[in-house]
Formats: structure tokens, sequence, C-alpha cells
């Protein structure tokens, strides 16, 4: 009996995925597989793909026609986000040796083999991954709105947001909060409205230092003895 329609032809979507990107090789390298080969060259993609996105989509197909699919990633594409379709086993290699500087060498493979990964869970079944640069909520509510167009064909699992590990409910309620440059001016103008130019512009010049900065003030305006303007 011939396979069914819809799968044969998902396959086929799938083995459509081609990444476009080129890398220097290290022929020295001492990969699991040959430096050369596919299954080498894929670790190594899903390490540049997460390495370059702060927000990684995990997404489940399902009968995703060819034509589904070039619409789905003509429709990310225009949001600068895209859709690449993984090998599970593959990516849970690169998964388990993230913090590796070469997640594709055998001794790391080896060294990492009983790890477990908590985004490996979410691979089961046909996967996929939507990378989206920056990590702003605004950006992967408009990537929601795509995935809902799709229906069952793609939902979403879960996602890696910078550093943190979301469920799919987690993703939606991400999704709702303000940007990080909303967020600073927010806090610039509480704190200015408390007294402090000063810190004001630290706040605007350093954002990574938001957060030690906040706590140092919380101290300056009394600690414990007065209310953080935090816990309001």
């Amino acid at each position: 009996m011939a396979p069914a329609q819809n799968f044969s032809t998902t396959r086929r979507a799938c083995q459509q995925e081609q990444p476009i990107e080129t890398y220097p090789v290290d022929l020295a390298r001492k990969t699991t597989k040959h430096v050369l080969s596919r299954k080498t060259f894929l670790v190594d993609y899903y390490k540049y793909l997460n390495d370059n996105n702060e927000i990684v989509l995990y997404a489940h197909h399902n009968n995703l026609l060819k034509n589904d699919t070039l619409k789905v990633r003509a429709d990310l594409k225009k949001l600068g986000a895209k859709l690449t379709y993984v090998r599970n086993n593959l990516y849970g290699v690169y998964l388990r040796s993230e913090n590796e500087a070469d997640p594709a060498l055998h001794k790391n493979t080896l060294k990492n083999k009983k790890k477990n990964h908590p985004l490996e869970q979410l691979l089961n079944g046909p996967t996929a991954v939507i990378t989206i640069p920056l990590c702003d909520p605004a950006g992967v509510a408009l990537v929601m709105k795509v995935l809902k167009q799709a229906g069952e064909k793609l939902f979403l699992i879960g996602a890696r947001i910078e550093t943190g590990v979301y469920s799919a409910a987690q993703v939606e309620e991400f999704k709702t909060l303000p940007s990080k440059d909303e967020l600073r001016g927010q806090l610039a103008g509480l704190l200015s409205v408390l007294g402090g130019a000063g810190l004001v512009r630290t706040l605007e010049s350093a954002g990574t230092g938001l957060y030690l900065t906040l706590g140092q003030r919380e101290k300056d305006l009394g600690g414990d003895d007065d209310a953080s303007p935090l816990d309001n």
C-alpha cells in the first residue's frame, strides 16, 4: 500500500529546509561524524541559531504541505523571524553540549551523553524552531498570530527566551509584557519622581546594570524601614 499523501508531502516539505548560511570549516575538528557530514553541519547550525537569536520558539508541525510551509516562512520572514525544521536526535546532541565551545566534538558528545536538558522533553514528534533575533514581546505576539493561522498544523509547545525555558502558557503571558526599553522608561520615570537624575541617566545608558542599580536604590531609600517602590 502506498504511504498516505499527507505524510509523504510533509516529509518532502521537511527536506526542503536547506540553511543558506555558510561557515569556515576546520578539517582538524574531531567530531562524532565526519566534519563535512550533514549531521555535523546540522549540530553546528543549531548552535548558530541559538547563539544568534535571543528567542527560540519550539513548535510541533503536523501534515504541513509544501505550500503551507512556504506561506508560513514568508509570513515569518516579514517579521524578521525564521522557521527551521529540526532533527530531534541531532538537536538533542546540541542541547546536551550547548555550553561547550564546540558541541559537535566527539569528546563533548561522550562527556554530556547522560545530561538531561529541560528543552529535550519538547523534542517528540515532528519539531520546528522559530528563531527571533531580539527579545521583544511584541514580536513574539506577531509570530503567534502566524502560528494561530496555521492551526493544528503548526502549534507552539515551548520556548527558550534568553536563558530561560518557557512553557507555551508562559509564552502567552510573555507576549503581553512591555519591551525592555519601555520598562526602562517606566522605571526611569518612577525613580525620577523620587529624585535622582543621576540614577535616571545610569538607567538610560546601562540597561545591563538595571537590576543592580535598583537594588542599591532600594537600600538608599531606607531598606526595611520604607516600602520599596518595586513592591507596589
